[in-house]
């Protein structure tokens, strides 16, 4: 997550593209994505990642991007929110706590990595 030295992740008009990884972070970013089965996020991380949706194939992405696309649009987002009623393919909403949704995920016989994401959230 990026964060500014005081604690702030948005700008003043609520964006945070300023925080955009160069290069060399964004493929840190991309190998932690490859280990990560489920990704657990609140409903403005989910908002913003929908940026992603179908864009596997977008020539106006890098090859580091696509493979991100690629792999993000594969991966199980479980959305906490209070105003979503629905959200999209490859994801869906939580019907527990925090605590609830992470043991019942736990509890799965696979042995995936299980993300947090999002600033209110996390």
């Amino acid at each position: 997550m990026s964060a500014s030295v005081d604690g702030f992740v948005e700008d003043a008009g609520g964006g945070f593209d300023w925080g955009a990884p160069d290069p060399e972070v964004f493929a840190t970013h991309l190998e932690e994505l490859r280990g990560t089965g489920v990704h657990l996020l609140g409903r403005r991380l989910y908002e913003t990642m929908r940026y992603w949706d179908g864009r596997d194939d977008d020539p106006e992405l890098d090859d580091a991007e696509r493979e991100w696309a690629r792999l993000w649009n594969a991966l199980l987002k479980v959305v906490f929110s209070r105003t979503l009623t629905s959200v999209g393919a490859g994801a869906r909403l939580a019907t527990g706590s925090l605590a609830d949704e992470l043991a019942r995920l736990q509890a799965e016989p696979d042995d995936t990595e299980i993300a947090v994401g999002g600033a209110e959230l996390a």
